[in-house]
């Protein structure tokens, strides 16, 4: 049974524009690692050269973030 995570933990990141996100990404097939959502947000979470990263999207106001964990983490 899949435990159901009411925030993302994703530690000592730093928020980057959405035009980064999508050049450190790369091919989403590939570097897609998980999922998860509650009733106010959904969150993913990619990993590509060593490197983390993660989109929240808030449902209610619709914006969306994009966070790059720390390398020195």
């Amino acid at each position: 049974m899949k435990t159901v995570n009411f925030y993302p933990t994703f530690k000592n990141s730093v928020e980057i524009t959405g035009k980064a996100f999508l050049l450190l990404r790369g091919n989403t097939m590939i570097t897609w690692k998980d999922y998860d959502s509650n009733e106010l947000s959904e969150w993913t979470i990619y990993e590509n050269q060593g490197v983390k990263l993660m989109a929240l999207s808030n449902l209610l106001s619709g914006v969306t973030q994009y966070f790059i964990q720390d390398i020195n983490a």
